[in-house]
């Protein structure tokens, strides 16, 4: 069998990538089938792609696999941090498994990573530090790579990275649960109206960059009187390329917010609630939302308000 040779993403590679990750990439939370115009608007038309940080493993004129490097954001989100950058993804042809290509293309990554100047090494896209492959990769948002892709458990554990943070992933079924009734619930909701608009972040520039190409919309929870202010809210979109794998029309939720005074009182709770009920009511099926597992406060409320955690993410982390 001839080298495997490793190199650098070339004009005519979308096609071969395409087909890997549709017959590679496999989990429940990587949207495939997907086209190469999907491909091209998650991944490729960002204005920061580098043709040197998506790098591919190539086999007699055929890719057997690659992988992609970005950079995190900065701590004002105006720019990429240079210092930090993370492994989005990274695919090895089922049929070339266990043949170190996916080894080979790690130590390329290290390689690109250290040369721009990076001095931590992430793997797993997650908040902050995802600047590709939202919307077809992760669900309602990438939160590290998914438990449920077994091609990449404890691959990054036995390449030298340490375990980071653990997000949970969870769903709702719209069209099979039942809503929890209380009275503390039933009070929030004769107190509060709930207002749609849209979620427009014009003046964000990493809002702008990874989420403008998306129809985003957000839920305000607010006193009737509307005298106060907002005092929850979340932003949702539709994970319209997910319809396939899932066979659901799917709702992801981000950014929830309650405010200070309002917290660990059920606002939160009777948002997501809420927000499900009118959903429901629009013929969407499946919600899904994600939260750290080390903030018990919030997972706490995600499942008080009907969801089931259905998958965990993991983000790893090496110093180069």
């Amino acid at each position: 069998m001839a080298d495997v040779q490793i190199r650098t993403f070339r004009n005519f590679d979308p096609p071969e990538l395409v087909r890997l990750w549709n017959s590679a990439y496999q989990s429940r939370g990587v949207a495939a089938p997907i086209t190469a115009d999907i491909f091209d608007s998650t991944v490729l038309a960002h204005l920061y792609f580098d043709p040197a940080g998506l790098i591919v493993a190539e086999l007699e004129e055929h890719l057997v696999g690659f992988v992609h490097v970005g950079f995190c954001v900065n701590a004002t989100h105006t720019d990429l941090d240079q210092t930090q950058a993370v492994i989005c993804a990274i695919v090895v042809d089922p049929q070339h498994q266990h043949e170190d290509i996916g080894t080979k293309l790690l130590e390329a990554a290290r390689d690109y990573a250290r040369k721009s100047g990076a001095e931590i090494l992430f793997a797993g896209p997650s908040p902050g530090r995802d600047p590709f492959y939202g919307g077809i990769y992760g669900g309602s948002r990438p939160s590290g790579f998914l438990h449920s892709q077994p091609s990449l458990n404890g691959f990054f554990s036995q390449n030298g990275f340490e375990e980071f943070e653990r997000h949970g992933i969870f769903q709702k079924d719209l069209q099979n649960s039942r809503e929890p009734i209380n009275f503390r619930l039933s009070t929030i909701r004769r107190k509060t109206d709930l207002r749609l608009i849209e979620d427009e972040q014009a003046h964000k520039w990493w809002w702008n960059v990874r989420r403008s190409r998306f129809d985003m919309l957000r839920f305000e929870l607010l006193p009737k009187n509307q005298l106060e202010p907002v005092v929850a809210a979340i932003s949702v979109y539709g994970l319209d390329f997910y319809i396939a794998s899932w066979n659901h029309r799917a709702v992801g939720m981000l950014d929830l917010q309650v405010l200070e005074e309002y917290r660990r009182k059920g606002y939160g709770q009777a948002l997501l609630i809420e927000v499900g009920r009118r959903l429901k009511d629009e013929m969407i099926t499946l919600l899904e939302v994600h939260a750290p597992l080390e903030n018990e406060a919030m997972v706490k409320l995600i499942e008080g308000a009907g969801f089931t955690q259905i998958d965990t993410g993991l983000v790893y982390r090496q110093k180069l």
